[in-house]
């Protein structure tokens, strides 16, 4: 059976058509599942521990190292403003590429665009100081 010309270039039009459909298609939902960044912002970012200096709570507090969200102060907490950034919202930090933080305190002197990240000791705080960093929100990871 022979096939003609026209017949084979309509096919061959027809195959890479849908090959660039599912090539596309599947970058398009990879992109979907696997681009986490969303929402890169700068932002002011102080630090704070969990002492009585920063949080004015004694260590005999039944509360003393408990965030907002109720879960004890770790390497990844922050603070924020959570009319900008939810509580729970998993964010990257500008300085810091092997964490991924999660928002789960909040203070009173941390408004707008301000977050207030968490470190084991006072000294470690205070080295940090303040700073103008790029924080970004993670949707996947």
């Amino acid at each position: 059976m022979k096939i003609s010309k026209k017949v084979e270039v309509g096919l061959l039009c027809s195959r890479k058509s849908v090959t660039v459909f599912f090539v596309g298609m599947f970058i398009f939902i990879s992109s979907m599942l696997f681009i986490s960044n969303v929402n890169a912002e700068v932002f002011k970012a102080t630090a704070y521990c969990s002492c009585e200096k920063c949080c004015d709570k004694d260590p005999s507090d039944k509360w003393y190292g408990i965030t907002a969200t109720g879960k004890r102060a770790r390497w990844g907490t922050v603070a924020v403003d959570r009319r900008v950034i939810r509580l729970g919202s998993k964010l990257r930090i500008e300085g810091f590429p092997n964490t991924i933080f999660r928002a789960e305190d909040v203070g009173s002197a941390i408004k707008g665009n301000h977050i207030d990240v968490w470190f084991p000791s006072h000294r470690e705080a205070l080295k940090f100081g303040v700073q103008k960093i790029v924080v970004q929100r993670v949707r996947n990871g």
